[in-house]
């Protein structure tokens, strides 16, 4: 039996524990959260996984490389495999998002209503690159945890696989007044 065939095996077994991971004690959750870890790296110890949705709704379990594109084959293979199981869908990759979201890192929140970018052109035709404007960049740039944030949001609207594979490059400008003046 192949490693994610095994996967597959023991979380079609214990997939019903997942349904109400919100409703359950602090502990419980994470040995719940820590066993399917440990499960999925069985297969392939670079990738992760998101689990869950309201309990009244088809439960999702993304299956994640982190953005690590020498891991991705391995996301799609056990995409691939996964087995109809009742209830749960099973998603390669996070997918991107077009719903507004605000993120928080220590004092620094940002607002993707208040982001705005444009298309670059690079010196390879193929490559795509943006520009995203930032308010007040000027002022947080310095800060160490800004442009992880920036990239995380980024990831979050693109989607991992998008972000991983198609942004060749991105840039950060604190945003001025107009932004037909770019």
């Amino acid at each position: 039996m192949t490693k994610s065939r095994e996967f597959w095996q023991w979380f079609t077994a214990n997939h019903n524990a997942y349904t109400f991971l919100g409703s359950i004690n602090e502990s419980a959750k994470e040995k719940l959260l820590d066993d399917l870890l440990a499960h999925l790296h069985d297969y392939c110890d670079k990738l992760y996984f998101e689990v869950g949705r309201f309990p009244d709704r088809e439960q999702e379990l993304v299956i994640t490389a982190e953005g690590d594109q020498d891991y991705f084959s391995k996301v799609e293979e056990l995409i691939a495999d996964a087995p109809c199981v009742n209830g749960w869908s099973f998603i390669a990759f996070k997918q991107p998002t077009n719903d507004p979201f605000k993120t928080k890192w220590e004092d620094l929140e940002l607002d993707t209503n208040d982001i705005w970018f444009i298309p670059l052109e690079g010196a390879n035709p193929n490559e795509i690159g943006i520009r995203v404007y930032v308010p007040n960049y000027d002022l947080i740039r310095d800060d160490d945890s800004c442009d992880p944030l920036l990239l995380k949001m980024i990831e979050t609207i693109a989607g991992e696989k998008s972000f991983s594979v198609d942004l060749a490059y991105i840039e950060f400008e604190a945003q001025i007044s107009d932004p037909e003046g770019v």
